[in-house]
């Protein structure tokens, strides 16, 4: 029988510490990061533990510290050991008040699913400052898997590994260190110092295989939600779009950036919508305007919208029907990757909206790089692409928003995420993984000649998806909003 996280730890408690609370190697580690910070630095220990030696060591060194751990049990211990904050939380839903300036993640991510540790990735990114450090320990998936099979196809990842630790088998997910080395990058760090050493647990545990492996890496961006990292040099062009390919991934969307967006411009008076909001707006007292380019989609909208005072224009992203300076807010949901000219769309945005009012704001919603519909679209259907094999970098967007719009005034730019995913709650796996492989590679590739070998090369990594999260697909959003900087 396999053991949770929590389970497993509320068993170990103060056992966990006697047995592996001894660790030069990972003392050394972790002083060498100490001696990188400035005093007085804010510090997250995540999987926190009993408190020793990550947390000692921190509080020790004259830096505030703030411990998380998904076991309530390994929570009290280090409430008594250690001078800090302690608190009982689950890594993945976690949410700081705060931007550190050091993480320390120890042997902390082994049961997590291979998507939640590249999401982790990102959310350890985006919880540190730029510049910030991110400290990880782990065991390389070579010193715990010899069987070639289990690993995926490029050979740094298995998935659903029986593992052994302290006596208590669980299922985890390992990664070779190129595979860890893939994860750093693309969330936007570059590692300083890499550590390797055998370490010896004390009797009975002795005989379990410790081949430590520990990483000190900077975050080098400033908006972790633009990734992965690096990024692509040019726009792939756009996707076909058409109620026929939307509608059936619409209805299966569970999402909170509608509501996260009406947030971000509650203050406004006049905004124009690009294509996904209007009539949200004209319910909260907003004088909308829309547009949208899509002709069928156009007429769904103009029905929705003839008996709720919203404005539907005709134009494009490119070609915005609008004089500068007439509003006072622009929103783009979900639309730059259907744009033909990016640079011009974005242009096109900025110029239309007047950055003299220091309320005025131009909000973005794409995908975040942990979109999981569009990372199985970018990994499997589109390298089968008749059409187009590049891959949809939603990152990229973000990127060339934020570039364009600080050229027109518009530079104090923050990114954030929001969650929603895709829902697909049929009982039958096999029903599930062929409604999800027609739903999603009809997405973006629903008049493509291949579109049908899209759809049977989805199904083993659907099967593979829904081990780990049985009836969704996680739709992750990133949503950029630009203001005008302060006079």
């Amino acid at each position: 029988m396999t053991l949770s996280a929590e389970k497993l730890f509320d068993e170990l408690g103060q056992q966990y510490e006697e047995s592996y609370v001894n660790n030069s190697g990972l003392e050394d580690v972790i002083d060498c990061a100490l001696k990188e910070l400035s005093p007085k630095s804010q510090v997250l220990d995540v999987g926190c533990g009993t408190g020793k030696p990550v947390a000692t060591r921190v509080a020790r060194a004259g830096h505030d510290i703030h411990g998380i751990d998904i076991s309530q049990e390994m929570v009290n211990i280090a409430s008594r050991q250690v001078i800090g904050r302690f608190e009982k939380a689950d890594m993945t839903t976690f949410q700081p008040s705060m931007q550190y300036d050091a993480i320390f993640t120890i042997f902390s991510m082994f049961q997590l699913s291979h998507s939640q540790t590249y999401s982790m990735m990102y959310k350890y990114s985006e919880w540190l400052k730029t510049g910030g450090l991110l400290v990880l320990g782990t065991i390389p998936s070579t010193s715990l898997v010899d069987d070639e099979s289990l690993y995926d196809a490029l050979g740094k990842i298995v998935r659903h590994a029986d593992l052994l630790f302290m006596g208590r088998r669980f299922l985890g997910t390992v990664y070779t260190k190129d595979g860890w080395q893939d994860l750093f990058r693309a969330a936007g760090f570059v590692i300083h110092l890499e550590r390797s050493f055998a370490f010896h647990a004390k009797p009975p545990y002795d005989k379990e295989i410790q081949d430590h492996y520990l990483i000190i890496a900077k975050k080098v961006v400033d908006h972790a939600l633009m990734g992965p990292y690096p990024l692509p040099t040019s726009y792939r062009g756009p996707h076909p779009l058409s109620e026929a390919a939307w509608a059936p991934f619409a209805e299966r969307l569970v999402r909170d950036e509608f509501d996260a967006v009406l947030e971000v411009i509650k203050g406004n008076k006049k905004v124009l919508d690009i294509a996904e909001l209007p009539i949200a707006m004209a319910k909260r007292g907003i004088e909308a305007y829309s547009l949208e380019p899509n002709a069928d989609r156009k007429k769904v909208q103009i029905q929705q919208a003839q008996t709720q005072g919203v404005t539907i224009c005709s134009g494009s992203a490119e070609k915005i029907p609008f004089c500068d300076r007439t509003f006072d807010a622009a929103v783009a949901m979900w639309i730059l990757h259907y744009v033909d000219d990016l640079d011009k769309s974005l242009r096109e945005i900025a110029r239309v909206v007047d950055p003299s009012s220091p309320d005025s704001r131009i909000v973005i919603v794409q995908g975040a790089p942990d979109n999981e519909v569009v990372n199985l679209l970018n990994d499997v259907c589109a390298p089968l692409s008749a059409q187009n094999t590049a891959i949809d970098h939603q990152g990229y967007l973000l990127n060339a928003a934020a570039t364009v719009f600080a050229e027109y005034g518009f530079g104090d730019v923050e990114v954030f995420r929001v969650n929603a995913y895709c829902a697909f709650p049929e009982e039958d796996l096999t029903e599930r993984c062929q409604k999800a492989a027609e739903v999603l590679a009809g997405f973006w590739f629903r008049d493509d000649s291949n579109f049908v070998q899209m759809k049977e090369a989805l199904i083993p990594h659907l099967k593979l998806h829904f081990r780990d999260r049985p009836y969704a697909i996680n739709d992750e959003v990133a949503i950029l909003v630009a203001k005008p900087l302060p006079n």
